[in-house]
């Protein structure tokens, strides 16, 4: 099933299309007279994700990299894996090779998560297409909303703020069996006396340049994950999953703070007249 969302415009009725899904169930109901609703009930790639499950162990021994094991676990389910221009990825998702094995049962989205959390880039699913993004820290927002007229206006807003993992470590293993410990730090919250620790150990990490490239990872996720609030948007066709916004809302003393969108809901309920988007916001 193709979604577009659009407006009725000076040109006519203008639409884009922002995602495909696979219909999984449906129900018809009769309510009342005169009034009979269809519902479909359907699957994104994640959705689809967690339909599959392996049927066999699956092994891959140090011979792909990251990015290339996630190309083959979701080609299973009928997803392709494509590098998308201008999109940063990390050195770690296309340098690391892991020995990496999913056990028989296990469903798709776990195996995913798993071999995610070896790096900090996120996976976006769109339509048949798949690709993964660095959520760098120093990354320009994209598009900004705010509460002055003119703006991409904000109908209502919660703001948060919590304090993620302060400091991660992650420990591996030489070819001599020496250990291998990296560490990155929050040095702002650690000033406060905040010591959050988490620690990741894989013998798969036989050299500091990847043992490093993990701590970073864990501590990044952590900051990207945390949310820190939701808006609500008149709907904003082109908003993507991951990009960098920016956002002034004078109400709250929030004046071009950069956040990054982690979930997008659109609801368009024509017999209420609600057509918006709840945008919940993570780290930039």
């Amino acid at each position: 099933m193709v979604l577009k969302l659009g407006y009725k415009t000076s040109e006519g009725n203008e639409a884009v299309e922002v995602s495909r899904y696979w219909i999984d169930a449906w129900r018809f109901e009769h309510r009342t007279p005169n009034v009979s609703t269809l519902t479909l009930f359907c699957l994104d790639g994640w959705g689809l994700a967690a339909k599959w499950s392996a049927r066999f162990q699956m092994r891959w021994a140090a011979t792909k990299t990251v990015w290339e094991i996630i190309q083959e676990i979701i080609c299973r389910w009928g997803i392709n894996l494509t590098s998308s221009a201008g999109v940063p990825q990390s050195s770690a998702i296309n340098n690391f090779y892991p020995d990496f094995t999913i056990p028989p049962g296990t469903a798709g989205d776990a195996a995913l998560r798993r071999v995610l959390s070896f790096v900090s880039d996120a996976l976006t699913f769109d339509g048949y297409q798949a690709y993964t993004k660095d959520p760098k820290a120093d990354e320009e927002g994209s598009y900004s909303y705010g509460t002055d007229p003119g703006d991409h206006l904000i109908l209502s807003g919660q703001y948060a703020e919590a304090v993620p993992v302060t400091r991660a470590r992650a420990i591996g293993r030489a070819d001599d069996g020496s250990p291998i410990i990296a560490e990155t730090l929050n040095f702002e919250l650690l000033e406060l006396g905040i010591d959050i620790l988490s620690t990741d150990y894989d013998p798969n990490l036989t050299t500091t340049t990847r043992t490093q490239e993990r701590a970073d990872a864990i501590l990044r996720t952590q900051q990207t994950q945390q949310t820190q609030g939701t808006i609500v948007v008149p709907v904003n066709c082109g908003q993507e999953l991951y990009d960098v916004i920016t956002l002034t809302d004078a109400r709250c003393g929030i004046e071009n703070q950069k956040h990054r969108v982690v979930a997008i809901q659109t609801t368009y309920e024509p017999a209420v007249g609600a057509y918006f988007q709840r945008l919940s916001l993570g780290a930039p």
